[in-house]
């Protein structure tokens, strides 16, 4: 690939990112605003707060519109509404966080933990994952994560060093949320600001990194982050170990082994330098 076109993408990742901070803090500062009794308007905060969680995809899709043209607009929302992944990384998809989340619970439960309560009943689980997809982030942000941003790193980095940075990228967007209440950043703010945040920015960059193996290895499917994005969450709510300190940390830990060995596992693929 051209200089020029690895000079453009890197261009074209810089005006995203500003893009999406832009648009999403300044739609979260009223929530934080209205919560802090600074401002009084007849707009609830969710309002903000749901609204500032779809900053990176209209970015992305509105950036694709102008960088690419009708062309590549079509190929992004093609690419969040093509069901065709294949059966191993539906798989994959549905079952990788789950598990993680399990093993989690059981290596807990058997150090003598005690089992949180879970934020929803198991008959909830279906409205709670569509929830979690259109209103939590998934259909909000991954268009521009990994529809816009991950395409274009990939045409200069490798796939392990395009996840890496995108994850950090990623963690220090959700920043904001960490002083809003009723968010579960600002829920993990309990246990300190610091602590909190290194390890969401642990937990984040471990999922980039499972998002990016899944996206490259089915063709960049958008659909597959938003799915992947989604039981990730779901799993968080369906036994929420993070709101613990151990919990947390063994939470972490079994991430970082399941993250790790699928990475060894591609790391022809992951640490491949060419456009792939």
């Amino acid at each position: 690939m051209g200089i020029t076109v690895r000079h453009n993408s890197k261009r074209e990742l810089m005006v995203f990112f500003a893009a999406t901070f832009t648009v999403s803090w300044l739609l979260w500062l009223p929530a934080l605003l209205i919560q802090s009794r600074i401002i009084s308007i007849p707009v609830s905060c969710n309002f903000f707060l749901r609204a500032g969680s779809f900053g990176p995809s209209v970015s992305g899709l509105i950036l694709a519109y102008a960088f690419g043209g009708k062309a590549e607009l079509r190929s992004l929302f093609r690419s969040m509404t093509d069901i065709h992944i294949r059966p191993k990384w539906l798989l994959f998809t549905f079952f990788v966080l789950p598990g993680v989340s399990a093993v989690s619970c059981l290596i807990y439960w058997l150090t003598g933990g005690r089992l949180p309560q879970p934020q929803f009943e198991l008959w909830f689980v279906l409205v709670a994952f569509a929830y979690i997809l259109v209103l939590m982030g998934p259909l909000g942000e991954e268009a521009g994560w990994r529809g816009f941003a991950l395409k274009r790193m990939l045409r200069y980095v490798s796939p392990i060093k395009s996840a890496l940075l995108l994850g950090i990228i990623w963690s220090l967007w959700h920043l904001p949320l960490f002083f809003i209440e009723g968010t579960t950043q600002n829920a993990l703010a309990a246990f300190g600001l610091l602590p909190a945040f290194s390890c969401y920015l642990l937990y984040t960059v471990m999922i980039s990194v499972l998002i990016t193996l899944l996206s490259v290895m089915d063709g960049g499917s958008i659909l597959g982050s938003m799915l992947f994005h989604t039981m990730g969450n779901l799993s968080l709510g369906v036994m929420p170990l993070i709101f613990s300190k151990s919990g947390a940390v063994i939470l972490l830990l079994v991430l970082s082994a399941a993250t790790a060995g699928f990475t060894y596992k591609h790391r022809k693929i992951m640490f491949y330098k060419g456009e792939i």
